[in-house]
Order: structure tokens, then C-alpha cells, then sequence
């Protein structure tokens, strides 16, 4: 039973969100073969100033 945790910045809209839901199991789906019934899903929201993508923090300018 795969249960896949998603980190991704809030203020995705209730829409968007479950269509990331519908994505991942579909992609699991594909990917490993388990029935969609039995895929977990947990999308974890952080507010983006708590976050880093390949070492810039948000808000800060490129160098």
C-alpha cells in the first residue's frame, strides 16, 4: 500500500490540490501497478519563506 507524502508551498487552490492528488495516484498507478484504491496520498504545506530550492531562500534576489 504506497503512501506518498507531497511538500509544496501553500495557496494552491482546493482544485489544484486534488488534481496533484489525482496526478500522483495516476502516475503511481502507472508506475508501480497498484490499484489506485490502495495509494495514499498527504500533501504538506509550508508558507514559502520556510523554504529553499536549490539554495535561495524565497524572497532573495539571484546574485
Amino acid at each position: 500500500m504506497p503512501f506518498i507524502e507531497c511538500h509544496i508551498a501553500s495557496g494552491l487552490s482546493s482544485r489544484r490540490k486534488a488534481q496533484l492528488i489525482r496526478d500522483i495516484v495516476a502516475v503511481t498507478h502507472q508506475s508501480i501497478g497498484s490499484d489506485p484504491k490502495i495509494i495514499n496520498v498527504i500533501l504538506l504545506e509550508h508558507p514559502e519563506e520556510n523554504m529553499s530550492v536549490s539554495g535561495r531562500i524565497h524572497g532573495d534576489t539571484p546574485s
